[in-house]
């Protein structure tokens, strides 16, 4: 992962930094779709003197290179992921955990209009509701 990642920062211009490896590796390791503040924490366990700013200019550099996503139509703040291929998401009301939703039925049932002139790339469906955990709660 990290030999391909460095070949994708060079690949889009970026310049390779220990700070840089560091944040993707965190967002990559995680299946949680963490805020920019998440990640900070994290990664300053390693890099003590990384900025919260830094942290949150990687993060935009990357998801414009179409690195990584940024997913937050219905949180509060920004949430990222590092899965850029096509799929769904669920977002709890509650809590705001996002989870992805892996199922190829959702892209059939989806398909792409071809109308009025746009051009469209892809679909993203994204379920709002309570996850387990906050159910129990209520």
């Amino acid at each position: 992962m990290e030999k391909d990642f460095i070949t994708t920062l060079r690949d889009h211009g970026l310049q390779v930094t220990y700070q840089r490896l560091a944040i993707y590796q965190t967002l990559y390791r995680t299946k949680q779709h963490p805020s920019a503040e998440t990640i900070y924490q994290q990664v300053r366990k390693r890099f003590p003197m990384i900025s919260l700013g830094t942290v949150y200019k990687t993060l935009e550099r990357f998801s414009e290179a179409g690195l990584i996503q940024k997913v937050s139509p219905m949180t509060e703040v920004a949430r990222y992921d590092a899965v850029v291929e096509p799929h769904h998401h669920f977002i709890c009301l509650n809590c705001q955990m996002i989870k992805d939703m892996d199922d190829p039925s959702l892209d059939k049932a989806i398909p792409l209009p071809e109308s009025n002139g746009y051009q469209f790339v892809r679909a993203q469906v994204i379920f709002q509701g309570y996850c387990p955990e906050c159910r129990k709660g209520q």
